[in-house]
């Protein structure tokens, strides 16, 4: 059985009477990565600095080990936390802000031990050469490893990393994440990593939480996600692109898709009719066909816009009932204006009821998609 290492439990916060957490309910395991994944204004930060200790809480617990700390000082709960702003100590060089906290009153060790610990650490994040200099004269992302190396010096019980990689550019966050992974396998720690960005959270975590408005929506590994998402608001803010959603009405045991000429069954998605909800349909765009304009049961559409990505290009696919987004296949082209068609993989999508966003059972669950 893993062990849990964090548990939030019904936390909830507000600021000025405006709720930031509705009641958090949150596990991370012992040794893992655990993301949180959401858009600004989530509760990201709020839920980082509530483990933290840095809020007062409204209402609900949090335990760290099997111990409740709720009420505990941010010193006594052994964690370290790296914020977007790298908050370095201009008057210290490099090496010095890495040691501050091994130096504090509260852990006293000696200078042998810190510059083992400060030497290992910055060789690592490969920073070992510049421990000499003047914090002031880094780049940004020599100033983020900086800030990451002083919170992992620690060696605490976990570490809390929020939106940590943001403000640096693509090539150095991708560097600086297979780092905090090869650091992760070498420690054996425990991670607690907030984040915006879908692609960084599924590079570096061994289960996400996607949370909104202040609400975690669903855990899991993001393939157990994919295979059957909780809401349609998890459909919208996970995937790359995102899901892509449909109208739909009930006609008798069967589902009609607005602007489409496929029909579905209820069946599919464990309902028999007439099925008084009003749905919507989800579908992952890996699970949608693009076909040349006029194809066997295909459905009519034009290509608004194409994304050229370097590597892979995308499309914004338009038809009588909406928008949705796809990569293309290698080797495929489109222009902008162009007709096209497309079809849904059989036995493809989530219905979800329209009113609360949340997924109808499904019979066979996560369709034909794979991550």
């Amino acid at each position: 059985m893993t062990e849990s290492l964090l548990k939030l439990q019904g936390v909830k916060k507000a600021y000025k009477g405006l709720p930031a957490l509705r009641g958090i309910d949150l596990e991370v395991h012992r040794n893992e990565i655990f993301a949180l994944l959401g858009p600004t204004g989530a509760g990201k930060s709020s839920t980082i600095q509530a483990t933290a200790g840095l809020l007062d809480l409204d209402a609900g617990e949090v335990f760290l080990g099997g111990r409740n700390v709720t009420d505990a000082d941010p010193s006594a709960r052994d964690l370290s936390i790296v914020f977007e702003g790298f908050n370095l100590l201009p008057v210290l060089n490099v090496f010095d802000n890495i040691a501050f906290a091994l130096r504090s009153p509260t852990y006293r060790e000696d200078e042998a031990e810190i510059t083992r610990r400060v030497q290992h650490t910055a060789e690592l994040l490969r920073i070992s050469q510049h421990l000499d200099r003047d914090v002031k004269t880094l780049s940004g992302g020599e100033k983020q490893r900086v800030a990451i190396a002083r919170a992992l010096v620690r060696q605490p019980s976990m570490f809390l990393l929020d939106e940590p990689l943001s403000a640096l550019d693509l090539k150095l966050r991708e560097g600086l994440r297979s780092e905090l992974r090869q650091i992760h396998r070498e420690q054996n720690s425990t991670m607690l990593y907030a984040t915006h960005d879908y692609h960084g959270a599924i590079s570096i975590a061994d289960r996400i939480g996607i949370i909104n408005d202040g609400r975690i929506l669903q855990s899991g590994t993001i393939e157990e996600i994919f295979a059957a998402p909780a809401s349609a608001a998890v459909g919208r803010l996970i995937g790359s692109p995102a899901m892509a959603f449909f109208d739909v009405r009930t006609e008798g045991d069967e589902i009609m898709i607005k602007g489409c000429d496929q029909r579905l069954h209820l069946s599919q998605f464990g309902r028999t009719g007439p099925g008084a909800s009003e749905f919507e349909l989800g579908v992952w765009p890996e699970d949608i066909e693009l076909v040349d304009a006029g194809a066997a049961r295909s459905n009519n559409a034009t290509v608004y816009a194409v994304d050229n990505r370097g590597y892979e290009s995308a499309a914004q696919i338009q038809f009588s009932g909406g928008v949705f987004r796809k990569v293309l296949a290698e080797g495929t082209t489109l222009h902008q204006g162009e007709a096209c068609g497309f079809r849904l993989a059989e036995g493809a999508g989530f219905l979800f009821d329209k009113a609360s966003g949340v997924r109808v059972s499904q019979v066979n669950e996560g369709g034909p998609h794979g991550v």
